[in-house]
């Protein structure tokens, strides 16, 4: 579950922290870099991902095939038969996604010690909450042009996670 939780977590703050402040879907396709204490290279995935009004549908397609989505207040993975099953004990975690998903500084004020990063264009985001102190130090969310363009997720552990954005035109890309 918590491995559930931080791959949420980390992939939807990167990918929807500013998507309120423009109405239209977002639509684009990540790489994210896991560093691991110890190794001198990191595990590699990439994919796409839609943000629209409805879900977010975040598609991991290297090295491993896996779909995510956010509805209806709900964490669901895809299965093999491209069915949503619901995820078991990412309930707690769903008042935190919405907050993350519509950019509601209020309620991310509420889980984040919110402040400006020593690197231009980004916010540093300290958590206040129990279990997110227990899991992250901090986020670091890079934007330009009201966009995420990459998010630095920094574990206890000296792991970290580096997530890259590149956004598609609208009628470039969809996830089927």
């Amino acid at each position: 579950m918590i491995r559930l939780f931080l791959f949420c977590l980390g992939c939807l703050l990167t990918t929807i922290i500013s998507a309120s402040e423009q109405p239209h879907n977002k639509v684009g396709e990540f790489s994210q870099e896991k560093y691991f204490a110890g190794f001198t290279k990191p595990f590699i995935s990439s994919g796409v991902f839609t943000l629209d009004p409805e879900q977010l549908k975040w598609q991991v397609t290297k090295p491993v095939i896996n779909t995510l989505l956010i509805k209806s207040g709900q964490v669901y993975v895809e299965n093999a038969q491209g069915e949503a099953v619901l995820q078991a004990g990412a309930a707690p975690f769903v008042n935190l996604l919405q907050a993350i998903i519509s950019h509601d500084l209020d309620a991310l004020g509420q889980q984040f010690t919110l402040s400006d990063d020593t690197q231009a264009g980004c916010s540093l985001l300290l958590p206040k909450d129990q279990l997110l102190s227990q899991l992250f130090v901090s986020f670091q969310l890079c934007t330009s042009d009201g966009n995420v363009q990459q998010v630095r997720l920094n574990e206890h552990n000296a792991n970290y996670t580096i997530i890259h954005f590149n956004y598609l035109a609208p009628a470039a890309a969809e996830i089927n």
